[in-house]
C-alpha cells in the first residue's frame, strides 16, 4: 500500500508563500514523516553511551570546529557525549554588564529574530508570526507582556548549551508544555507555521525590577530533555498536558545564574514587558551573540 501522508503534511505542501524556497520545503518535509519522539529517545540513549563518547565527540568537534579553551575540562575527559554537549564554562569566560539593571543575553548563539510584541504576536521569520499566549500556554501572562519586546536566540551544535538568567528577579512559576519536536534550524523556522508555539518547551516566569519577564527554552528534534537548576532528577520532558508549578517560597535568581541546559541544542526566547529598556539598536536578526552580552 502507498504511504499515507499526515494531514499536516498536505497542509504544509499546499501552503504558498513568497518567503519560503523550494529548498526549504524539501529540507523540512521529512520532519513531518519521521518518528520525532522515537528518534529523540534514541538520541538520548546514544548521547549517554560511554562506549560511543570518544568517536562522537571527535566527529562533532571536527564537523563544527569546536574549541574548548573556554570550558572546564574534567579529569580523564568527558565520560559521555551528553557531558561534552552540556559542558560548563570556566570561571571568567563570559562577562556581564556593569549596569545591574541591564538585560543580558541568556546564552551563546545567533539572534533568529528580535523586536516588539505587537498585538500579542511575535515574529518567527519573514512572513510568519506566532501568538504569545500560545508560546506561554497562558493568556493572563501574555496580556501582561503584550506590547513588550522579545529576542529569539538559536543555539547551534557548536555553541555553549547552558542558559543563564538574563535579569535578576524572583522565580514565580515554571510550566512544562508538551508539543512536537521539529528542528529549529533556519530552514524549519522559515517553513513551519507557529514553530516555537508547537514544540515542547519550558517556560520560566520571573518578577523583576522591570516587571514580568518570561524565559522560554524550546525543545527540538533530538533534544533529549530540558534540565533546569531546580530539577532534582535530571532532564525532564512534559507529559500529555501542560504542567504548572508555582514556587513557594519564590527563589531569588541573580542575573548570570545558571537557569538550565539543553541536552542537545535548540532555542531560547526572552520576553520583556512594556516599559522595559529597549534592545540595543545594533542588535538584529542574524547577529552572533554571547552569554552576558548586554541586550539593553
Amino acid at each position: 500500500m502507498p504511504t499515507r501522508l499526515p494531514p499536516t503534511c498536505f497542509n504544509w505542501c499546499a501552503t504558498v508563500s513568497d518567503h519560503v524556497t523550494l529548498g526549504d520545503r524539501i529540507k523540512t518535509l521529512p520532519q513531518f514523516l519521521l518518528p520525532q519522539q522515537a528518534l529523540t529517545r534514541l538520541a538520548n540513549r546514544i548521547s549517554n553511551s560511554k562506549r560511543l563518547a570518544r568517536p562522537m565527540i571527535a566527529l562533532i568537534r571536527r564537523l563544527f570546529a569546536i574549541e574548548l579553551d573556554d570550558y572546564q575540562m574534567p579529569d580523564g575527559g568527558f565520560a559521555t557525549f551528553d557531558a561534552f554537549f552540556t559542558r560548563a564554562l570556566r570561571p571568567g569566560a563570559r562577562r556581564f554588564p556593569d549596569d545591574p539593571a541591564a538585560i543580558a543575553c541568556p546564552s551563546d548563539g545567533r539572534i533568529s529574530q528580535i523586536g516588539a510584541v505587537t498585538g500579542g504576536s511575535l515574529l518567527q521569520a519573514k512572513g510568519r508570526s506566532f501568538r504569545l499566549h500560545e508560546l506561554l500556554a497562558d493568556r493572563d501572562w501574555a496580556e501582561r507582556l503584550d506590547g513588550g519586546r522579545f529576542v529569539t536566540v538559536y543555539l547551534a551544535p557548536s555553541d555553549y548549551h547552558r542558559v543563564h538568567v538574563p535579569v535578576s528577579g524572583r522565580l514565580l512559576r515554571e510550566w512544562r508544555v508538551p508539543g512536537k519536536l521539529f528542528s529549529v534550524s533556519e530552514a524549519t523556522t522559515r517553513t513551519v507555521d507557529r514553530l516555537f508555539a508547537r514544540n515542547e518547551r519550558m517556560v520560566a516566569l520571573f518578577e523583576t525590577t522591570h516587571g514580568p519577564v518570561a524565559v522560554v527554552m524550546v525543545a527540538a528534534m533530538l533534544v533529549a530533555g530540558i534540565e533546569t537548576t531546580w530539577d532534582t532528577n535530571g532532564p525532564t520532558r512534559p507529559g500529555r498536558t501542560v504542567s504548572k508549578r508555582d514556587f513557594d517560597p519564590q527563589p531569588e535568581l541573580v542575573r548570570g545564574d545558571e537557569l538550565g541546559r539543553f541536552h542537545w541544542g535548540s532555542t531560547v526566547i526572552v520576553v520583556t514587558p512594556p516599559g522595559a529598556p529597549a534592545w540595543r539598536p545594533e542588535l538584529s536578526a542574524g547577529a552572533v551573540v554571547r552569554l552576558g552580552q548586554p541586550l539593553t
